[in-house]
């Protein structure tokens, strides 16, 4: 149990969150490496960023385990682990409306009506109209110190907003699914010799993050009361377990050693999109210049 002026639900162990701080340090490192030096692929950055907050956040865990009646690394700790992911899963949204433009004819590039080249702005919109739900409610929740009816109400609006993420997520998958089912018969001569490595890594990540954020949906709705706000061991298998292969996987399937530094885009292909766009805004009008 946490001792009485203890910021925490639990004891929390500072070995174990410098170990971990540790072992992400190497996929921040190695990602590092090749976005940087090996295949100079910027386009990449947003997991690299993912990655480097997880070690901060658990380093600054593990200095807020040692300091347990001081609020700002206890703070700074729950903010980046919980932003961090958002990064990665931003990652993955890239690499998907990236993957559809290199692999798929021009003419195919919607997926449910989303133009490939919007899908990130699409959902790193919802990913942070998500997290400002999320920020709002622990807002409202704080200012009762956690009690009372207003922690009811904020943990209401946190509930909803971890659900929006959820429902984003399974949004998401359904594209990268739509998109797999399309590359059965629609994949352009030109397309990436290896393009189905980076799909297969998208899998793996997103799916991960997927059973982090159901973790966190979870953990909110059964409260600081609940089990797993009183153990440990929960938020280890739960949240740091997942989202180091999410992220690790790009080590060994970097998206640059398959579908180069631009991510699979290049002059002749933006050509390509602009004119398919053209003439299918073409097509929406009639003679006299009227939308028909």
């Amino acid at each position: 149990m946490a001792d009485g002026d203890s910021i925490w639900t639990y004891k929390a162990s500072v070995a174990l969150a410098i170990v971990v701080a540790i072992i992400y340090l190497v996929p921040t490192l190695v990602l590092s490496w090749q976005t940087f030096i090996k295949y100079r692929s910027w386009f990449f950055l947003c997991v690299l960023i993912g990655s480097a907050l997880e070690v901060g956040g658990y380093i600054a865990r593990a200095v807020s385990a040692k300091r347990v009646s001081d609020i700002p690394p206890y703070a700074v700790s729950s903010t980046l682990i919980i932003i961090a992911p958002v990064f990665i899963a931003a990652g993955n949204y890239l690499l998907i409306g990236r993957l559809i433009r290199a692999v798929l004819e021009a003419d195919k590039h919607r997926v449910f009506g989303i133009p490939a080249r919007l899908i990130t702005k699409t959902f790193v919109g919802f990913d942070i109209l998500s997290f400002l739900i999320q920020a709002s409610g622990s807002g409202i929740a704080s200012s009762g110190n956690w009690a009372g009816n207003e922690a009811k109400i904020g943990t209401n609006v946190l509930i909803g907003g971890l659900g929006t993420q959820v429902a984003t997520f399974v949004w998401f998958l359904a594209i990268v699914m739509r998109f797999w089912q399309h590359t059965k018969k629609d994949v352009r001569g030109d397309a990436p010799a290896d393009w189905f490595r980076v799909l297969q890594a998208i899998w793996v990540s997103s799916c991960l993050i997927l059973v982090r954020s159901i973790y966190r949906v979870i953990e909110f709705a059964l409260g600081i009361d609940g089990y797993p706000f009183r153990h440990e061991w929960i938020f280890y298998v739960f949240e740091a377990l997942p989202m180091l292969p999410a992220i690790s996987v790009f080590c060994f399937v970097h998206p640059a050693k398959y579908i180069g530094s631009h991510g699979g885009l290049g002059k002749k292909r933006t050509i390509e999109e602009g004119a398919t766009e053209l003439a299918e805004s073409s097509d929406s009008r009639d003679g006299l210049g009227n939308r028909v």
